[in-house]
């Protein structure tokens, strides 16, 4: 879910395009600042945003936009009523053309969604597009350090519980970018992980 409001957070400058009117715009901002839940299904605004989030070809930054605010609606039961399907079965192909932080976030929100019931797909994601880095060049990454546990923990596909309790515990202090890295490809793996209290645990950073 972080994922994706940082995807809207940095295409902020594309929020601006979205909508016909300047009143369309504002409310779509508003949306945007406010997490991404939409209040109304009836709005322009949210009728400027389905539109934006099927146009790939007319404006890529607000596709992804649009696409990440209709994810996040979906995600936290906004009043969004339109299920993705036919923009995952159309548009599959065009997220994966995104950098690969924006890419893996779309992918993992569409796999979350269908995992919540509130997305409905034609097939889940791919497990390599739900991921920022490979897994070869996460272990590559964490080698050259010399970060034997998030290493072990990855060759071994350790539990999303055991991944979790190694993530609370190296939130408590600064992390190298192959360590955030590590944690990253845990939480975007298909089991993710899972810290004993969620609530209360870091989030992972994005990218």
């Amino acid at each position: 879910m972080n994922g994706l409001l940082e995807v809207v957070h940095t295409h902020r400058s594309a929020l601006s395009r979205l909508g016909d009117t300047g009143a369309d715009r504002a409310e779509i901002v508003s949306i945007a600042e406010a997490g991404c839940t939409i209040p109304d299904s009836g709005t322009r605004a949210y009728s400027a945003i389905l539109h934006a989030a099927a146009m790939p070809d007319d404006d890529f930054s607000c596709f992804i936009a649009a696409t990440a605010i209709l994810l996040a609606d979906r995600l936290q039961g906004g009043a969004g009523d339109d299920d993705l399907y036919w923009n995952y079965d159309a548009f599959k192909d065009h997220y994966k053309l995104a950098d690969a932080p924006v890419r893996a976030a779309l992918m993992n929100g569409f796999r979350q969604g269908q995992k919540q019931g509130c997305v409905r797909l034609p097939e889940a994601p791919p497990p390599e597009a739900c991921l920022t880095r490979q897994r070869p060049d996460v272990l590559q990454l964490l080698a050259a350090e010399g970060n034997e546990i998030l290493v072990e923990t990855i060759q071994s596909d350790s539990s999303a519980a055991t991944a979790g309790a190694l993530w609370t515990a190296a939130a408590k202090r600064p992390l190298s970018l192959p360590a955030k890295a590590g944690f990253r490809y845990l939480y975007e793996r298909s089991v993710s992980l899972a810290p004993d209290q969620p609530q209360d645990a870091a989030l992972i950073p994005w990218a």
